[in-house]
Parts: structure tokens; C-alpha cells; sequence
């Protein structure tokens, strides 16, 4: 049976999601009405550009922490929405698809770049000390590697 959830925790978890999702909408919004991109759409082109401009798609849907057929909707968009990004299979195997960064998606990542850092500065980072942040990014990184993303996971429901 689930333990009651503690005063404390039931905060924590409430102002992170909240901080969560004004973070992100603010960060959505301002990418779609400056840039006609998603933020989904800008985490595709940023995961690729950090492996190198191509990935697997199931090593990138995993990064992407989506489903493997969210990430072939999601790559298809930016295929045929601005050419962003193609998908290519391989002699070596066929049955391996990568999408490969192209250099109008690292054009639409370069364009990006100054807007995230804006709205992540100005909703995110501003508001607290450089010691804050370090904590804070521990804290969330022992939360996302005690919570793994797969649908094998039981909470004792």
C-alpha cells in the first residue's frame, strides 16, 4: 500500500511542477511565436546536433524520453515542415533509420539558441544563486536516475 505523502513532499513536488510548466510554456510560446518552432520541435534539433547530427531513431526517442512512434510523428514534422531534419537508412542495416540534422535545422537551432537562453534567464535562472542551482540540479538528477522511463516501472499501484 502507498505511504501518505509528507507535507514537505507534497510542496516540493507541487512548486516543481508549477515552476515546471511556466517555465516551459513561457519557453513554447515565445519559441512558436518568434521562431514557428515547438519546444519539442527545438529538443529534436538539439539532441541531434549534441550526437554529432545523426542519431538512431529509438536511441533519440529515448532521449528524447517519448515513444518511438511519437519521435517518427515528431521527426516526419520537421521533415517535411522546414526540411530541419531527414531520416536515412543504411546499407550496413536496413533497418536502422537516423535522422540526420540538416543545415537548415542547424540554422533554426542557431536561432533559437539566444531566445532559449532569454526566456530560460528570464523565468529560470535570474531569480536564483549560482549555489541554488548547482543543489537544484542535483536534487533533479537523483530524482530522473531513481525514476527510469520505461512503462516497466511499479509505484506499488
Amino acid at each position: 500500500m502507498p505511504t501518505t505523502m509528507s507535507a514537505e513532499q507534497l510542496g516540493a513536488w507541487r512548486a516543481m511542477y508549477r515552476a515546471d510548466t511556466l517555465l516551459f510554456t513561457h519557453l513554447d510560446n515565445t519559441l512558436r511565436s518568434r521562431l514557428k518552432m515547438g519546444y519539442f520541435e527545438h529538443e529534436v534539433l538539439r539532441t541531434l546536433d549534441q550526437a554529432g547530427g545523426r542519431l538512431r531513431m529509438a536511441p533519440l526517442a529515448e532521449q528524447l524520453m517519448i515513444s518511438r512512434s511519437g519521435c517518427t510523428r515528431l521527426v516526419g514534422k520537421l521533415e517535411d515542415k522546414d526540411g530541419w531534419v531527414v531520416r536515412r537508412n543504411t546499407p550496413e542495416d536496413r533497418r536502422a533509420t537516423w535522422a540526420e540534422l540538416t543545415p537548415a535545422g542547424r540554422e533554426a537551432l542557431t536561432a533559437a539558441q539566444p531566445v532559449v537562453e532569454a526566456v530560460v534567464s528570464t523565468f529560470f535562472a535570474d531569480h536564483v544563486s549560482d549555489e541554488d542551482l548547482r543543489r537544484a540540479s542535483r536534487i533533479l538528477d537523483v530524482l530522473a536516475d531513481a525514476n527510469p522511463n520505461d512503462d516497466g516501472f511499479d509505484c506499488g499501484l
